[in-house]
């Protein structure tokens, strides 16, 4: 009898230590992210004599997270990711953590001992909200959120683009019940929707917007699908866009020629993005063609353009700076052809500033300015890297280092303003200072504005100085549409003159 019950007392301290331990897991069941004690062992930092470690986890992705901020004796002394850690003096100190202002973030005190580690347990809980449509796709459309125990509003979050390689944002938040609501709504009406959130717990939540009047129709856990995608999503987003546009106009009748033309243009758009917490690399892809035809005038060039931009980005030392590295190719596909409403002579001309007529074109019409490849343009770049402004309506980044430019041409020429010289361009190569502008800005949901200023400066002469802005401004017509806006200005070499392109482009996208 003695023998049949020895096992018990080993059952039920067997089954106590294991309730024990799956409470202990700080219910990181439900992270994205793995669990708290295999990210501390993933970090390779190294203690040294007289330091601390205190180590906060990340529910979901360091860089979706808000930063948590160390205070000691009322003073801050340092702020990090969640999934970083940092080495601190042994004593006592407050974290403070979570979304909002500072009086909305959560503290708690701990403390850090000599040659040890500590490992703050989440005492804080995590919520996405990601924003679909009805066909279950993410969109930027706008929510708030309020702390329905304290009546206290959190604030406005957005959903996502995929396409432009964003990610969905993680509250972190005080532990209790919160609703989400249209931004402007009051709290009594009845479109709002509910969820309670836990200590350690990260809680996932989709809301299913009407695309036509931006109501909200629903509010549900993703599928398990769903979040098994959401925890298996590694650092690189490609999106690949394709988007086209025409126009068609014909006239009888006229005080003109009865004529019929039409345009037609086809862009491909890509983007490859690598974002991690040190790391951040992008690449983009540009292949844009267009072409007119004219009665009686055949099918002229309008829109060719090719450009490769790769850029790299360490951010090792800190959040907003670093080194950088980069490099560009641009040229064009096909030759360039410039076509005269009337037979004329054109004067060949040297390009070495020695004004030798070379060669003389009588009665032609057109002639072939470019072959295609020419020019193929080359430039890099290695500097430092300054995040000035990181928000979510606008980035706004400055690049300052060593720049050139390698500009290969082939039986090229330029015509002049008189359009009867041409003159031949030769190879060039620019080394000099560069400093490079990048904003991104989306002031809504509907429209977007990207822009880069970038200045090569090879010597104090500003004749020789080199300059590109492009500008793009998107508006969002539907879903499919958009409207583009293009405003580029170019003073480069092999040609030091300032050049300009405006373009009112209606465009028809898909997303591949």
């Amino acid at each position: 009898m003695n023998r049949t019950n020895r096992p018990y007392p080993l059952l039920l301290i067997w089954i106590t230590f294991s309730i024990s331990f799956a409470e202990s897991q700080e219910k990181s069941y439900s992270w994205i992210s793995s669990p708290a004690r295999a990210q501390l062992e993933r970090d390779p930092t190294l203690i040294p004599r007289g330091k601390g470690f205190l180590f906060v986890p990340t529910m979901s992705s360091p860089l979706n997270e808000p930063r948590y901020r160390i205070f000691r004796d009322n003073s801050e002394v340092a702020e990090a990711n969640p999934g970083t850690g940092l080495l601190l003096n042994p004593g006592h100190y407050e974290v403070f953590i979570g979304s909002g202002s500072i009086a909305q973030m959560m503290s708690r005190t701990v403390e850090v001992k000599d040659g040890m580690t500590t490992l703050v347990k989440p005492f804080w809980a995590g919520l996405v909200i990601n924003v679909i449509d009805q066909n279950r796709s993410s969109i930027n459309e706008s929510y708030e959120l309020y702390w329905q125990d304290q009546q206290e509003n959190y604030g406005v979050g957005f959903g996502i683009e995929e396409e432009r390689g964003e990610a969905v944002k993680t509250w972190l938040l005080p532990p209790g019940v919160y609703t989400v609501l249209n931004v402007g709504d009051n709290l009594s009406t009845t479109r709002k929707f509910s969820v309670r959130l836990q200590p350690g717990e990260l809680i996932q939540r989709n809301i299913v917007v009407n695309s036509n009047n931006s109501e909200f129709i629903g509010f549900f856990p993703p599928t398990l699908q769903g979040m098994l995608v959401q925890g298996m999503t590694t650092n690189w987003k490609t999106s690949w866009q394709l988007s086209g546009s025409s126009q068609f106009s014909t006239s009888q009748n006229t005080e003109a020629e009865d004529r019929h033309i039409l345009s037609l243009s086809a862009q491909l758009f890509g983007r490859s993005t690598y974002n991690s917490a040190r790391n951040f690399a992008n690449i983009r892809l540009i292949f844009e063609e267009g072409f007119t035809g004219q009665q009686g005038d055949g099918v002229r060039k309008s829109i060719d353009k090719f450009d490769l931009r790769g850029t790299y980005i360490y951010r090792g030392f800190s959040e907003r700076f670093g080194p950088y590295l980069r490099g560009e190719l641009s040229t064009k596909l096909f030759a360039k052809i410039v076509r005269f409403e009337q037979p004329r002579t054109l004067f060949q001309i040297a390009g070495n500033n020695t004004g030798d007529t070379t060669k003389v074109f009588t009665n032609i019409d057109e002639y072939e300015l470019s072959p295609a490849l020419s020019p193929l343009e080359f430039r890099q770049g290695v500097g430092i890297n300054a995040q000035l402004v990181r928000s979510l309506p606008v980035n706004l980044a400055m690049r300052i280092g060593l720049g050139a430019s390698q500009n290969f041409v082939s039986d090229t020429y330029y015509l002049d303003e008189n359009r009867q010289t041409i003159r031949s361009l030769e190879t060039t190569t620019s080394i000099g200072l560069e400093t490079l502008l990048v904003l991104d800005s989306r002031p809504s949901r509907f429209v977007s504005l990207d822009s880069e200023l970038e200045l090569l400066i090879p010597s104090l002469e500003t004749n020789n100085w080199e300059l590109s802005w492009e500008n793009r401004c998107r508006i969002l017509l539907s879903r499919y549409i958009n409207l583009d806006l293009v405003v580029d200005l170019d003073r480069r070499k092999p040609l030091l003159r300032m050049q300009s392109e405006q373009q009112a482009l209606l465009r028809f996208v898909y997303l591949l």
